[in-house]
């Protein structure tokens, strides 16, 4: 059976290191623990499950610290989680399976991550990371900020969910975008992932036109496809929130000639349904409702998109129209997507109560 080193690295993470240790407990076969500088309990909880602690003085680099937990590996294959990730029991059980079955002709293991949550602990958002490695196969992380592997060869998907649950821990929002202002105060040439990530920071920052000209700037870049997808609908975004309407459709636009996506449909039905398009606006809904969505490319999957959002915009239009009975239909649509969702159950009683005065108008 396969051998797994866990490589971490913490700060701080008193609050949660010890729940994401005992969910991989078992599974494992080593784990590494690189502390950048806690000044709490994290040290102490780390070393009730391993002594394989180490300090490392950060420098503003967040691939040089996860390659710096991957040098003290010892096990053929490595595996890198954040403190706040978890896998659930059955997702354990699953890890345990794998080892049996991936060898030294495995270079890399592709993992879904369950990035954020709906109220009902239904996933939000979907991506897929490398998560294991073949520790010969000599793959590193790149990246200050934001940081990844750029994995080749053999490499298999499978489906062990890692999920990311937050705990309540106050982190300055400005901290990623600052490590880049450094960086770039340093004379740092961009690549076109740092340049997408820092043009994400600074949009999840409030700084929408700097935003949208970085994401400009990376799509003059030779990036990533799934980057590239994502970048035309955000900096769609943030055109329109400049008034940029006619820009906005163009980026909009520009994402689906890359690829066919619901979070790109659903962005053209919002712009047309802003300009008070409803027919238009329906149309782009109606193509996002049968649009498949992505497993295994990497993308940012929003997974609201594919389903609940098209359905309760298409609501919201056909409402509008005067088409109660197709409206009520599209919310049904959204409450199959998402059960119990409080908007869908209030248009419900709303419809029963529209279809039924449209039915005593009929019969008067």
């Amino acid at each position: 059976m396969t051998e797994i080193s866990l490589c971490m690295i913490v700060k701080n993470e008193e609050s949660c290191l010890a729940r994401c240790l005992e969910s991989v407990k078992g599974a494992v076969d080593e784990i590494i623990i690189l502390d950048t500088g806690s000044t709490d309990r994290t040290k102490e909880i780390a070393r009730q499950f391993t002594e394989s602690v180490y300090d490392y003085a950060w420098e503003d680099d967040f691939a040089a610290a996860r390659n710096a937990s991957l040098s003290h590996a010892s096990k053929p294959f490595l595996f890198w989680l954040d403190a706040d990730d978890v896998l659930e029991r059955s997702e354990k059980e699953k890890l345990m399976a794998l080892k049996a079955k991936i060898d030294e002709h495995v270079d890399a293991v592709m993992l879904p991550y369950h990035a954020a949550f709906h109220a009902d602990g239904t996933p939000a958002l979907i991506y897929e990371r490398e998560r294991i490695v073949r520790r010969d196969a000599g793959f590193v992380f790149s990246g200050v900020v934001h940081e990844a592997m750029a994995v080749s060869g053999n490499v298999i998907h499978e489906d062990i969910v890692i999920r990311h649950q937050k705990q309540d821990k106050e982190r300055n929002p400005r901290r990623n975008l600052m490590i880049y202002e450094k960086w770039l105060a340093r004379g740092r040439r961009m690549s076109p992932r740092d340049e997408y990530y820092y043009a994400r920071e600074l949009m999840d920052c409030g700084e929408t036109a700097r935003a949208e000209q970085a994401f400009a700037r990376f799509l003059r870049m030779d990036g990533w496809i799934e980057n590239r997808i994502d970048a035309f609908v955000q900096r769609g975004n943030c055109l329109m929130r400049l008034g940029r309407k006619e820009e906005a459709r163009r980026s909009y636009l520009e994402a689906l000639l890359c690829a066919p996506r619901a979070e790109a449909l659903c962005a053209l039905g919002n712009c047309l349904m802003d300009e008070g398009d409803l027919h238009t606006a329906a149309f782009w809904y109606r193509a996002a409702m049968i649009c498949e969505r992505p497993t295994h490319s990497g993308a940012f999957v929003l997974t609201d998109a594919y389903g609940y959002i098209p359905a309760l915009q298409l609501c919201v239009c056909y409402d509008r129209m005067g088409l109660f009975k197709l409206a009520s239909q599209m919310n049904e649509q959204a409450l199959l997507a998402r059960p119990g969702d409080p908007t869908a159950l209030s248009n419900r009683a709303y419809f029963e109560s529209r279809l039924a005065e449209q039915e005593a108008d009929t019969a008067s």
